[in-house]
């Protein structure tokens, strides 16, 4: 709290004391998962935090017949630390919505429901993410492809949303001593694992799951479309590796990375600026606020996920009156290698 100047009425000597030069940056991160399916035990629709698998059977119960648990732990398993988990009483879908209500508060920036039929969920998954995105939440939903749809005929042009990822296809999980076909409603939950383990600007292209198998194997055609039409999809090349990183977006947000990058700016940007309302609207806070904002920016520069940026801070005398501040940033966010084009000359 800033020091200030109290009565001044006894002969003494007062000091007061500004702290904006101090304000920086929290820490940031957009790492944390939400994950909505049925278990054995546990409170229903209340969210729970989960940082091990240990943890996660201890209050939810045994992993067999339950989404939840399977869920947890196939996203452990793929490197998450951090998870809010919600149990709900039966895979009907409107329970499922109602899990991401109770998602919606909470600290949570990649969302996977397993066990829903992506025909079923979707339309619910971009409802909580656009939802959230309005209430300065801003998170990434993934949803995977049925038994039963996993063709790309079915899947291209399923979707198309920025904060929408498509994965395909199901995973083979172990149940007892075989393997069993399950939805991408599962490998959702590996994606989101490997995705939370990395930092915004590292892509999951060519990355390996720790998985034990996929339900369909692509071919090199399939492959080809369901890139082309914005899907995730896996292939079997020394291990079961992420084909291209990308949400069902065609346009400037294709990459993960870069809606990955631009969304831990504005989780940075909100906690530099927060600590500024209600402090004085003049030339020396907003060069302070400009200073703090500079700071963070400058470490996603020298971290290498932007290239570049500008930053200016302004309040015309309007603005002023009316207590607004105005930040204007141009961020140039960097891009993955997707392509390696090789020439070779003979001589």
């Amino acid at each position: 709290m800033t020091e200030t100047f109290g009565d001044i009425v006894i002969p003494g000597v007062y000091i007061e004391v500004k702290d904006e030069g101090l304000i920086r940056a929290g820490a940031v991160s957009i790492s944390n998962i939400g994950i909505v399916g049925t278990a054995e035990s546990g409170d229903d629709f209340s969210v729970r935090l989960i940082s091990t698998f240990d943890e996660a059977t201890d209050y939810f119960g045994a992993i067999a017949g339950t989404s939840l648990v399977r869920g947890l732990k196939i996203a452990f398993d793929n490197g998450a630390k951090t998870i809010y988990a919600v149990k709900i009483p039966s895979a009907d879908i409107d329970n499922y919505d109602k899990g991401l209500e109770a998602l919606l508060t909470k600290d949570v920036h990649i969302v996977v429901t397993p066990g829903a039929s992506v025909n079923d969920i979707l339309a619910k998954m971009q409802t909580h993410v656009e939802k959230a995105e309005n209430e300065q939440r801003e998170r990434i939903g993934i949803v995977g492809a049925s038994k039963t749809s996993a063709q790309p005929e079915n899947l291209v042009g399923l979707a198309s949303n920025d904060r929408i990822i498509l994965v395909t296809p199901g995973l083979m999980i172990r149940k007892g001593k075989d393997l069993t076909e399950y939805s991408g409603s599962y490998t959702s939950c590996a994606v989101a694992g490997l995705i939370s383990s990395l930092p915004p600007h590292f892509s999951p292209t060519n990355k390996t799951l720790n998985i034990e198998g996929i339900t369909l194997e692509y071919n090199y055609a399939e492959l080809k479309a369901l890139i082309q039409g914005q899907v995730l999809a896996l292939e079997k090349k020394s291990g079961y590796r992420i084909v291209r990183g990308v949400t069902t977006d065609s346009g400037a947000w294709k990459q993960i990375t870069t809606r990955r990058i631009v969304d831990y700016a504005k989780y940075g940007v909100r906690s530099g600026a927060l600590p500024y309302i209600g402090k004085l609207n003049n030339e020396r806070v907003r060069k302070s606020l400009t200073a703090t904002l500079d700071g963070f920016l400058s470490v996603m520069k020298q971290d290498e996920m932007l290239i570049d940026y500008s930053l200016e801070v302004t309040a015309s005398r309007d603005d002023e009156i009316a207590g607004r501040c105005i930040v204007i940033m141009t961020l140039m966010p960097t891009f993955s290698i997707d392509y390696i084009k090789v020439s070779i000359y003979l001589g």
